[in-house]
């Protein structure tokens, strides 16, 4: 059997989301937004004659979790909470609070749009989409770990215009501390990279499954798998796939990933049934993928099986033999007998 790690290494390197200039400027944007949201805000008050409203902000997402991939449309985005002192009787409603906060960060610079759930504050270069910043706005209430989030969009009907009970500070607190043995918390957040790139390459026509329910799908059910002593992402993803596909209900053939904190809603109900099956076949169709990569006796053909699931930042080396990926570096694919510290599926 071919061995793909060394290829599933270079895969990460290439799609996460590293330290370096893209991450600076998403950080030096949100502090630059959360600026201007004080000022705006502090303007909208001194022309009614009121106090401004306070806020505080923390990072939340993929990019507080560690789990965040190079956006394959170049749009790059970084998600904030927006933490209002006041409780959500203060206002109107949630979207009248986003629409303050929208009011107040509008400028011909930038858009800015009131979604379901958050304020998206988009900047474009050449007429397309560079990067964004999305806002999950929040008011206090008497538990100081659980906010309310404002949920609804400006023309939603009532019912789909509420305040949600939230615990985003405890999600990151739980996703960050899944694992306590560093190399596992690795190959933890390496898998859940892998699929997030599946699923932008295999859902290119919408109906995505959204990457908190992957990342949540992982919590649940990733185990760190080695072979030889050494980590093996390709069998780690297998049996985290082959999990999400066995949780499939056989009645209604959905799958349910609940959130790990308040409010434990099923990050999948919004899908469609349709898009169920969709999803259902795809994960089908990889764990297929990954079992043919794993019994290849050619690395070159293994790694063109990956691809094709993983998308062409998956590398293919030009031969099995030595030869070099696209990188350069020298390959060695000797066979390992399989132990596992996980469970084989």
């Amino acid at each position: 059997m071919a061995d793909v790690q060394k290829q599933f290494v270079k895969f990460h390197d290439e799609i996460r989301h590293r330290d370096g200039d893209e991450k600076a400027k998403l950080q030096e944007k949100r502090d630059l937004l959360v600026d201007d949201l004080k000022k705006g805000l502090k303007k909208q008050a001194e022309e009614k004659g009121e106090d401004p409203l306070k806020f505080t902000s923390f990072n939340q997402g993929s990019y507080a979790m560690h789990t965040g991939t190079k956006p394959h449309d170049n749009d790059y985005d970084i998600d904030v909470g927006i933490v209002f002192d006041n409780i959500k009787d203060d206002f109107d409603g949630p979207v009248a609070l986003k629409k303050k906060v929208r009011d107040a960060l509008d400028s011909q610079f930038r858009t800015v749009n009131i979604r379901r759930p958050c304020v998206t504050v988009t900047y474009m270069k050449d007429k397309k989409p560079d990067y964004h910043v999305d806002m999950a706005i929040y008011a206090k209430i008497d538990n100081d770990d659980i906010y309310d989030i404002a949920m609804g969009k400006e023309h939603s009907s009532e019912e789909n215009c509420v305040w949600d009970n939230s615990d985003p500070k405890g999600l990151i607190k739980e996703i960050n501390e899944r694992f306590d043995d560093e190399e596992e918390r690795k190959q933890y957040r390496r898998v859940i990279r892998y699929l997030k790139r599946w699923r932008d390459r295999q859902f290119k026509n919408g109906g995505a499954p959204i990457s908190i329910g992957l990342t949540c799908a992982a919590y649940h059910w990733f185990e760190p798998i080695k072979v030889a002593g050494s980590y093996n992402d390709l069998r780690a993803v297998r049996h985290l796939v082959n999990k999400m596909i066995s949780e499939f209900t056989i009645l209604w053939s959905r799958l349910e990933v609940k959130l790990p904190v308040t409010p434990k809603s099923d990050l999948f109900e919004k899908m469609t049934e349709k898009q169920m099956g969709d999803f259902k076949e795809k994960l089908t169709n990889l764990r297929e993928s990954l079992d043919k990569a794993k019994d290849d006796e050619s690395l070159k053909s293994a790694c063109k099986t990956l691809n094709k699931e993983f998308g062409d930042d998956f590398p293919i080396p030009e031969d099995d033999n030595g030869g070099s990926d696209k990188s350069g570096t020298k390959k060695s694919h000797s066979k390992k007998p399989y132990v596992t510290t996980g469970t084989s599926a």
